[in-house]
């Protein structure tokens, strides 16, 4: 008689596995951190692409699980265990790097540091700014931005303002993860969106039941040929900067100029899009592709013909193409937005009853906290930031159309990073940006300018996201049906603010250490800046809101709206629409989407599925050689001393 082999029993939220989600987050926290201030080489957190985690978790699951191994059979983590630990770090790359303290800590000081008698932001911004978000002392600022002699912080005077920031972040960030938690179901489980970037850890983690010491994928001579690529070309850049009579190689194909010099296309290849852009479904890809298309034409006949041009009732994040397209994107962002919800509102409807008490049959003990809890948890969270920002000044009607405009656009990029795995994007507009184009400058006064300002903090700036990363979390931990999700809710929250407690401590340590003007520019003096400009603007220049921002963003809307129909009804139809909202902002990945989609479709004509799957390994290469490169070559630039070692456009800078 045979007996069956009983299924393995997965280890999740164990102590384990959390104590070592919570010290990567830490580790990653500082890390990258350390890294954009003092070691300024390949960013580890600039992009939802997250190569820190990818990088820490390579460490991980490939150095240090086998060697725990060695020491102990029970010692290494199990694939669940694993699992929990990417997700923690995950969400802490998110918070480091190009996250919200690299933001909050320059725009709360910079109307003070960068006040001259020419720009005379002592009498026009200064007055109207409100006390306590922001640190009450001269020398406080003056000794953070230039150094301090003594290099010690003044932690008295930034209490305060770093504690009122805080109830707002952890209020932002909770909204966030609940929001997640909601749609999870409708995303992963209904719609069943592709997830390209769950795909690597997912891979990574993956066992054969066979006991071994090394994971299937890292046994994979195709994956290895992948990680080749990447890691080689970044290696010889590295070495570049430290011997430069060794050449330099590029990815990068130039561009083309067009419509008489309108427009210029880049023809950037990214090694790590073209891997994720392997796992996107062939129809999303295309429609990507065909919308930046679209949009370069829209540009190229915009610019011939003289219209458009610049809006100044927009700020500077706002300002990189023609104000007529950034608004037909808001528009179609808002449908996109609105249309997903519409598309889930059985499952939403739900959710809403079972957070009432009234529907108990409905299930959510898979989910990582109770509907109950994200929902409520979702309505306080956004209680609080609407309190928050009324007392910033900002005037009490506008508060919710700042918060819509906000979340459409974080909504946007977790909806595009969970369905087409763009790495490298931020909404075509942002909050303040589109709440000042709505209803101008003079409506707001002076100090709903200021709030608006300093809400560029938090709302701006989004190229990486914990709202993505944590969509991307709840697929990897659905995937492997991780039990005892409850507990996950907890340590989230944890590395929220223990990440974020970390980032600013060190900040502010560098900081008064070696002055933060000459920590980063981009973030010191840009974005210390961008917020008083525009403020600056609206209150010399008071405006009232314009009718054709409104016609343009409904124009956006009903295309958007059309495209939506027509991909619902229309199984003929190729182009997704999810490339029509972020067309104007693709432009640095389209050449990359557009040569995976092409390789895809070249084998899947002539070797179908099983080539397809075969090839797999070599794409999650050229993904996770990239992660490891930057990495690498960041330690050995901390262990050597040098600087400023970028790789030459191999790895996001």
């Amino acid at each position: 008689m045979l007996l069956k082999r009983s299924p393995p029993i997965i280890k999740g939220c164990t102590p384990k596995a959390l104590i070592v989600g919570l010290l990567g987050a830490v580790c990653i926290g500082l890390g990258s951190t350390y890294n954009d201030m003092i070691i300024k080489g390949s960013g580890l957190a600039v992009w939802n692409l997250t190569p820190g985690a990818t990088f820490l978790f390579f460490v991980l699951v490939l150095l240090l699980n086998p060697l725990l191994r060695l020491l102990h059979p029970r010692l290494p983590l199990q694939r669940g265990e694993l699992a929990v630990a990417f997700f923690l770090i995950l969400l802490a790359n998110t918070l480091s790097g190009r996250g919200l303290p690299a933001q909050l800590l320059p725009v709360i000081t910079g109307a003070y540091y960068y006040a001259t008698p020419e720009n005379g932001w002592a009498e026009i911004v200064q007055p109207y700014m409100p006390d306590w978000p922001v640190p009450q002392s001269r020398d406080a600022i003056w000794g953070f931005y230039e150094g301090d002699p003594t290099g010690a912080v003044p932690w008295a005077i930034w209490a305060a303002p770093l504690l009122y920031w805080a109830v707002f972040g952890l209020a932002l960030f909770l909204a966030m993860v609940c929001l997640m938690v909601i749609v999870r179901r409708q995303w992963v489980e209904h719609e069943r969106l592709a997830y390209p970037m769950v795909q690597l850890p997912l891979a990574m983690i993956d066992d054969d039941g066979r006991g071994r010491t090394i994971k299937p994928l890292f046994r994979s001579g195709l994956m290895w040929l992948g990680f080749a690529v990447p890691f080689v070309l970044a290696s010889i850049n590295a070495l570049h900067n430290y011997f430069v009579i060794i050449p330099t190689v590029s990815t990068s194909l130039g561009g083309l100029s067009m419509f008489r010099g309108a427009v210029s296309v880049g023809l950037n290849l990214n090694l790590s899009m073209v891997g994720f852009s392997y796992f996107i479904p062939q129809n999303i890809a295309l429609g990507l592709v065909f919308f930046y298309i679209v949009n370069v034409v829209q540009r190229g006949l915009l610019g011939m013909l003289a219209w458009g041009g610049k809006d100044e009732t927009m700020g500077a994040y706002s300002q990189y193409t023609d104000p007529i397209i950034i608004h037909q994107a808001m528009g179609g962002m808002i449908v996109l937005v609105l249309g997903s919800l519409w598309v889930g509102r059985r499952h939403l409807g739900n959710v809403l009853r079972k957070a009432l008490g009234r529907a108990p049959e409905v299930k959510d003990a898979d989910e990582i906290t109770s509907y109950g809890v994200a929902v409520w948890g979702a309505v306080a969270s956004f209680l609080v930031m609407g309190v928050w920002l009324w007392q910033s000044g900002i005037p009490l009607p506008f508060v919710p159309l700042l918060l819509f405009g906000a979340f459409v656009g974080f909504m946007t990029i977790a909806r595009v990073v969970a369905q087409g795995g763009v790495a490298s994007m931020f909404p075509p507009t942002n909050g303040p940006d589109f709440v000042v184009a709505n209803v101008g400058g003079t409506v707001l006064g002076t100090k709903g300018m200021a709030g608006m300002a300093l809400s560029y903090a938090w709302s701006v700036d989004t190229l990486i996201l914990l709202m993505s990363a944590c969509a991307n979390g709840l697929k990897l931990v659905t995937e492997i049906s991780l039990p005892h999700r409850r507990r996950l809710f907890g340590a989230i929250v944890a590395v929220i603010v223990l990440t974020l407690g970390c980032v600013f401590a060190l900040t502010l340590y560098l900081g008064y250490q070696y002055g933060a003007i000459n920590l980063s520019r981009f973030y010191f003096d840009n974005v210390a800046q961008y917020p008083y400009r525009f403020m600056e603007k609206s209150i010399l220049n008071p405006f009232e809101p314009r009718p054709s921002t409104w016609m343009h963003i409904s124009v956006g809307a009903a295309i958007m709206g059309g495209l939506m129909a027509a991909q619902h009804r229309f199984l003929w139809w190729p182009f997704h629409s999810l490339g029509f909202p972020i067309s104007c902002v693709f432009g640095s990945m389209w050449f990359s989407v557009f040569v995976a989609w092409l390789i895809k479709s070249t084998v899947l004509k002539y070797g179908g599925l099983t080539l397809l799957n075969r090839l797999k390994p070599f794409f999650l290469g050229l993904v996770l050689g990239e992660a490891v490169a930057a990495g690498t070559w960041i330690l050995i630039d901390y262990v050597i001393g040098m600087q400023n070692n970028y790789l030459g456009g191999i790895v996001f800078q």
